[in-house]
């Protein structure tokens, strides 16, 4: 695929210390649910034992004591809620580790930039993305203000691109 390392590995492969964020915004929330269990099913497995605030029994509890936390945060029931993932198998590779930040219309993704991201992971978690986003007209990526318009730019055109099915 090549033009897609030439296009963004710098977003993703220049450790700078950074931890920076991918919001997938305007989802709905079914939409954020969906996602929810779709990014734990493809997860080898969660990081520690998070928790979240739960507002109906007024304390935290452990995101798997539930069937859906996102669910209730989406219903307003629980408080937004952030863990980390390792080993997320999608094609075409493995997103070594990545946060995940539910929210009741977003999803955050965190990653620690370095020498791990390779074209098939940088793929892979486009792909996790576009997954994310579904076929929906609603839902966009926002990045966090300190990325470059430019390469802003060249993230929504590798996802729109990966979308088309055009990598020539």
């Amino acid at each position: 695929m090549g033009w897609l390392w030439n296009q963004v590995h710098h977003i993703f492969d220049v450790d700078d210390g950074s931890f920076p964020e991918i919001c997938i915004c305007g989802l709905s929330a079914n939409q954020v649910s969906n996602a929810y269990l779709f990014i734990r099913q493809i997860a080898g497995f969660v990081v520690g034992s998070p928790r979240f605030f739960n507002r109906e029994t007024g304390c935290e509890m452990g995101i798997d004591e539930v069937e859906n936390a996102a669910r209730l945060v989406c219903e307003q029931k629980a408080s937004p809620f952030h863990f980390m993932l390792r080993n997320l198998k999608h094609e075409p590779g493995i997103v070594h580790e990545l946060g995940v930040f539910i929210l009741d219309n977003a999803i955050a993704l965190d990653y620690e930039k370095g020498a791990l991201w390779g074209e098939r992971e940088i793929e892979a978690l486009l792909q996790i993305i576009r997954k994310i986003m579904g076929d929906a007209p609603g839902p966009f990526v926002r990045l966090e203000e300190a990325v470059s318009n430019e390469d802003r730019q060249l993230l929504n055109d590798s996802l729109d691109r990966l979308a088309s099915g055009t990598d020539d």
